[in-house]
């Protein structure tokens, strides 16, 4: 077959490991994928054209027939579902007269049910035309059913924002690459020289807006725009950037005012209409104190991870210099001992954040002994789970952070290549990575001879397609092979024999994301926070007056997450239940508020999802929205998963037969082949045992 040199996907090269960005290049340019353009990719690629159909049916964002001119999307996750998804999504099949997942007959609209938007500290959230909306309430849907189509992809528009963002004026004056370092310096001298380069830039006072992905969903967008018109109007001496989310999502949009010598102060939420005022009180006392955010939210948590989110541009690699990235990394090439930055994460006991607490430290261990070369680092990025979205704030809020924790990982192991694995709608957090990683190259801190030293690393970005099984190691290296995200068989284990046969170590993104502190202020410290456990990233959402992200010392308890730092229950009510850790975590009853949160624990933290849900709310109702979510997103490897979980999801729309489904229960989880089929069952188990009432009943 002739090939297409303007196709969409014909710079990409022609190996099987490409089909995934060929088909996800196709859908972001076309819209979905046609037969032909099917036919032309397997051709591309060089893959048979049943294969690639097979991958093409199996990822559940990849769209074979084309939606309508609008694409209207509500979230119905038990996030936004305690906070009037439902009723949202039932109001929009009644104007529209069709079922989620149809056309209007006009081709106007496609409307769909989204399991989880992941800016779950705005919910309910709508999305139209790729652009999330948090806080819809009944009267905002008249926008987004009606009035013309918007002809903007506001996915392509998010890569074109962030690259818009890391050239402000400031960084065009002060250019991309920094003064050229002298020949033979060492990393530290290097380093040294890059923070000079990067005090130059440096201005007085600066607003940072929370533009991450729960404040784009409430305007910070229009507060941006609006705050840097009025401060130029005004005459004001102020940089004004597009920042990342410091985790206080109820009170966005949000504006961090830094000043020279001062501490930071948080205000919000600022919208448009009121940054006049906002500016006003600015000029005239350095921090408008009636939009300032409660301190006691920030003193209530320890902020490791967290320490630069919502106060760094995430666009600018001198502003996360100066604020002490790669200095870490500087330290240790400088040492030049991999084996010293494998103890002192042993010696704080890190242990994987992506749910499964194995310890970090024996599997770089094993993977640096293991044989074979090169030896990848592959960064998880996927964050599939309906509730959780911790790792958005900090690939968009911090991406220096995180990838200065997977060059630290990948000199501990030995190894020279890395994939940062990002989940298909994480466009904000893919884009700022990207540039993230190309001003790393021009600074010297990613690719050959890393400041000066011996030691070469370089990454590429990969997008997923959807697919809670991404969460899966091996799956995910299968997706990145270019096939059907299934798990693979072990052993052989990824550190010995993982992406293309060879040694592999896989992390996720809030697990990185802590090494840079390990590896600088020592292992012994990360291990005195929570219990041994260090700090845990947790997600707030569901019935809270303050949802969104924050840290806190592992061993901590709900009761300081809910009624502390979440503000309490804000519809009024009592607090009924909690669901902890998003589909493969439990629900938890008030009964247990005070048990410490830690790993294999009487409540374990799981994901760190935690959406709180008033007494009114159904616990049943939320157990069938997680389960349902477990059976849609099998991917069909194995029969205990991809039947029983929906046997189980069928027994719980009547009369519930708990010795039955418990019994069930026990051949999922013994029998299914991975961790996520085996965790398929924990919400159903953990409900009825703790909510027995909410099971006979049938809602």
């Amino acid at each position: 077959m002739t090939q297409d040199a303007t196709s969409p996907f014909s710079h990409l090269p022609r190996e099987r490991t490409w089909l995934l960005p060929a088909l996800d290049a196709v859908q972001r340019a076309e819209g979905s994928v046609s037969a032909a353009r099917l036919a032309a990719i397997a051709a591309h690629v060089r893959v048979p054209l049943s294969e690639v159909w097979g991958v093409a049916t199996h990822y559940p964002e990849l769209r074979l027939t084309p939606p309508g001119r609008r694409l209207v999307r509500v979230c119905t996750g038990v996030s936004c579902q305690v906070r009037g998804g439902g009723d949202l999504l039932r109001e929009c099949v009644r104007r529209l007269g069709i079922a989620a997942g149809a056309t209007t007959p006009d081709g106007e609209v496609t409307l769909e049910e989204m399991d989880c938007a992941f800016a779950c500290g705005v919910a309910p959230v709508v999305e139209v035309q790729h652009r999330r909306r948090g806080r819809v309430r009944m009267e905002d849907l008249d926008g987004s059913l009606g009035g013309p189509a918007e002809d903007r992809d506001h996915r392509q528009a998010a890569e074109g924002e962030a690259r818009a963002d890391a050239e402000t004026p400031e960084r065009r004056a002060a250019g991309l690459a920094p003064s050229v370092m002298p020949v033979g310096s060492s990393p530290g001298a290097r380093l040294a020289a890059l923070r000079r380069d990067a005090e130059r830039a440096a201005g007085s006072t600066r607003l940072i807006v929370g533009a991450g992905s729960c404040g784009l969903a409430v305007g910070a967008d229009e507060t941006l725009e609006a705050l840097r018109a009025e401060t130029t109007r005004r005459g004001l001496s102020a940089t004004v950037v597009a920042g990342g989310c410091s985790g206080a999502c109820w009170a966005a949009p949000t504006v961090a005012v830094l000043r020279e010598g001062q501490p930071v102060a948080l205000t919000g939420p600022v919208a448009a209409p009121t940054v006049a005022r906002f500016v006003e009180g600015l000029a005239a006392s350095g921090s408008p104190s009636d939009f300032e955010v409660d301190p006691g939210w920030f003193a209530a948590q320890q902020r490791v991870v967290l320490a630069r989110a919502g106060v760094v541009d995430p666009a600018d690699i001198a502003d996360a210099i100066r604020r002490g990235a790669y200095r870490a990394l500087a330290q240790t090439l400088e040492e030049g001992k991999p084996e010293r930055v494998i103890a002192e994460v042993r010696t704080a006991g890190l242990q994987g954040r992506g749910g499964a607490y194995f310890q970090t430290a024996t599997k770089w261990e094993a993977c640096r002994a293991a044989r074979g070369e090169p030896k990848f680092v592959v960064v998880n990025g996927e964050e599939g789970e309906p509730g959780i979205f911790k790792d958005r704030h900090l690939m968009e809020g911090d991406p220096h952070l995180l990838l200065e924790g997977a060059l630290l990982a990948a000199f501990a192991v030995g190894a020279s290549r890395g994939v940062l694995y990002v989940h298909g709608e994480a466009d904000l957090s893919a884009a700022r990575l990207e540039v993230a990683l190309e001003q790393a190259r021009a600074w010297g801190l990613l690719g050959p001879q890393i400041l000066g030293s011996d030691f070469s690393f370089d990454v590429e970005i990969r997008r997923g397609l959807g697919g809670f099984v991404l969460g899966e190691e091996t799956a995910l290296l299968e997706s990145i092979e270019g096939r059907r995200a299934m798990p693979r068989t072990r052993p052989p284990f990824p550190v010995e024999s993982g992406l293309w046969g060879k040694p592999t170590v896989i992390n996720n993104v809030e697990t990185l994301s802590a090494i840079p502190a390990i590896v600088e202020r020592g292992g012994a410290w990360f291990a005195s926070l929570g219990r041994g456990h260090g700090t845990k990233l947790f997600g707030l959402s569901g019935h809270l007056r303050r949802p969104g992200v924050v840290e806190m010392e592992a061993g901590g308890t709900l009761r300081a997450l809910i009624e502390g730092v979440g503000g309490g229950i804000s519809t009024g009510r009592r607090l009924g239940a909690v669901v902890v850790g998003g589909p493969s975590g439990s629900v938890v009853s008030t009964r247990k508020l005070d048990e410490p949160l830690v790993p294999r624990g009487a409540v374990n933290p799981g994901t760190g999802g935690v959406i709180a849900l008033d007494e009114d709310a159904s616990v049943r109702d939320a157990v069938r929205t997680l389960l349902a979510f477990n059976t849609r997103e099998s991917c069909g490897k194995c029969t205990p998963c991809r039947e029983g979980t929906a046997r189980m999801l069928a027994m719980l729309g009547g009369p519930v037969d708990e010795p039955q489904i418990r019994a069930l229960a026990e051949v999922i989880q013994l029998a299914s082949l991975c961790g996520l089929g085996q965790a398929a069952p924990y919400a159903v188990l953990s409900g009825l045992s703790e909510f027995p009432d909410d099971f006979v009943r049938v809602s």
